[in-house]
């Protein structure tokens, strides 16, 4: 399976091909490559094949947040990590961190033992400056810290900020719900790899106290559980200086914790409308940002797709189409001459949270949806759906040799059977 954004990469685009992990078989992380000019995929390769007794195989097989991510560093050299997921100490991990013993090469791996931190979640992998490697990622459970660590030598060794650039629930807890305040991310790092942007949505976890009964959300009058989340939040990292910053530019104090965030971050308060996955992010060349993303509406899970961009000193989010869960994935593309394309999960889905391959919603149709006027009116491009009668989930983007995204290639996950395996799907746009 692909993973949705807050995990990435898992396509990159080099030499001539189009490289693509997944989870695949007994959760383990596959390795397939696609030819630019023949349009052939070659045969998937298991990345671990001879090291499953150095991996957790039980957890490969029940967690799917165990899925892989692929970069490639300033060598050429393959990169995949996978086995990211522990929301408490004891169960805390580094994941798998694979290297090719070869440049360019997919089938020869060996296992890299130092870790990239004691604990990593949702790991996001950018090239920076000087040809360096980032990883961004939480730190432990649901109520913790999201920073980042750097690698100078080809992902043999990681440094980082001893003061993470986001815990929300980090003292004092003098923000609104604070002491409840997890939060989900999304990153992308500017042209010349020396800012890393970040969005971001909170999340109550009053859900998870045991013992204490959950307050349900005053807006939909009930307990939404993992879906109680909101808001949209943005930050600038200066990388070099390790400082942050709001859209404004303000340097902030490490680490944001709700207050500051609601204070100075807020670019969407949704007035506990469910926001619940981070959004998806561009910026333009004057580095001003414009997100996508589904909030809720009349109900928790009948939402709609909104545009959000900075027009005359204030945010404004434009609706595109509806979409029946708030999980329902995202990809924003804008060209060199201001137009915008917006990839869309839409259709008749899944409208409640059930389990196994539904219990993060579903669309029935994948759909382009395109503006030509900065944002402001969208229409209906392609319905892009490959098989009808499929369910689809999160669509994620294409990796340009880590150098920002390809603009005619899409990535997203199809399943038919709940309990069975679903199909990875590439849109290849080239002309």
């Amino acid at each position: 399976m692909l993973y949705d954004n807050r995990m990435h990469p898992q396509a990159v685009k080099y030499n001539g091909s189009v490289y693509i992990v997944s989870r695949g078989e007994k959760g383990f992380p596959y390795i397939i490559s696609y030819d630019l000019e023949s349009r052939k995929f070659s045969d998937p390769y298991m990345v671990l094949t001879g090291m499953e007794n150095k991996v957790d195989t039980r957890r490969y097989d029940s967690d799917h947040h165990f899925a892989p991510v692929i970069w490639i560093d300033s060598e050429g050299y393959f990169h995949i990590l996978s086995g990211c997921h522990g929301n408490s100490p004891r169960r805390y991990t580094s994941g798998d961190h694979v290297i090719s013993k070869n440049p360019r090469d997919i089938t020869q791996w060996e296992m890299i033992s130092q870790p990239i931190n004691v604990s990593v979640n949702y790991p996001q992998a950018h090239t920076i400056y000087d040809g360096k490697t980032l990883i961004y990622f939480r730190h432990g459970g649901h109520l913790e810290f999201w920073t980042y660590r750097i690698s100078s030598d080809g992902g043999r060794t990681w440094i980082g900020p001893e003061t993470p650039p986001v815990d929300l629930d980090a003292e004092p807890q003098d923000g609104f719900m604070a002491d409840q305040a997890g939060s989900y991310h999304t990153t992308l790092v500017s042209k010349d790899g020396r800012t890393l942007y970040v969005a971001f949505i909170w999340s109550d976890t009053d859900y998870e106290k045991k013992g204490k009964k959950p307050l349900p959300n005053p807006r939909y009058k009930r307990v939404l559980g993992r879906d109680s989340r909101y808001n949209l939040y943005y930050i600038k990292v200066d990388l070099p200086s390790g400082k942050v910053f709001n859209y404004a530019g303000k340097e902030l104090t490490r680490p944001i914790n709700k207050k500051i965030a609601d204070r100075q971050c807020l670019i969407w308060d949704t007035e506990m409308r469910v926001a619940a996955v981070p959004a998806s992010m561009v910026h333009d060349e004057n580095e001003q940002p414009y997100f996508l993303l589904p909030v809720s509406d009349e109900t928790p899970y009948k939402c709609r797709f909104y545009f959000v961009s900075y027009q005359n000193n204030q945010w404004v989010k434009t609706a595109i189409t509806r979409t029946a869960h708030p999980f329902n994935a995202c990809h924003l593309v804008r060209s060199d001459n201001g137009r915008f394309k917006a990839y869309l999960i839409t259709g008749e889905g899944e409208n409640i949270s059930k389990e196994n391959m539904d219990s993060y919603g579903w669309g029935d149709r994948v759909e382009e949806w395109i503006s030509n006027d900065n944002g402001e009116n969208w229409k209906l491009s392609k319905d892009i759906t490959p098989i009808k009668g499929y369910k689809y989930q999160n669509v994620k983007f294409v990796s340009r040799c880590m150098k920002g995204t390809a603009r005619d290639m899409i990535l997203f996950y199809g399943w038919q059977d709940t309990d069975g395996y679903g199909t990875a799907f590439l849109l290849d746009n080239r002309r």
